[in-house]
């Protein structure tokens, strides 16, 4: 019984260590891709796609809603 106990604490403690040294490398990931999306979010050429979208579903939107109001009527 001790036995599978001390077993279960080195596995516990390796893949503790392992899960810390994974994060950590995936942290810098992170920063750049926040970086990365920032940068697109700010892009002028992103901005305008974004504005003639959001348009798009409004009318969209509307559309929808007058059509099931004609339907539901």
């Amino acid at each position: 019984m001790r036995k599978n106990i001390l077993i279960l604490a080195i596995v516990g403690v390796a893949g503790y260590l392992i899960g810390q040294q994974s994060a950590a490398k995936r942290g810098r990931n992170y920063e750049d891709l926040r970086h990365q999306l920032e940068r697109l979010w700010n892009d002028p050429h992103a901005r305008k796609s974004r504005k003639e979208l959001a348009k798009k579903a409004g009318k969209a939107a509307g559309q929808a809603a007058r059509a099931a109001r004609k339907r539901w009527s």
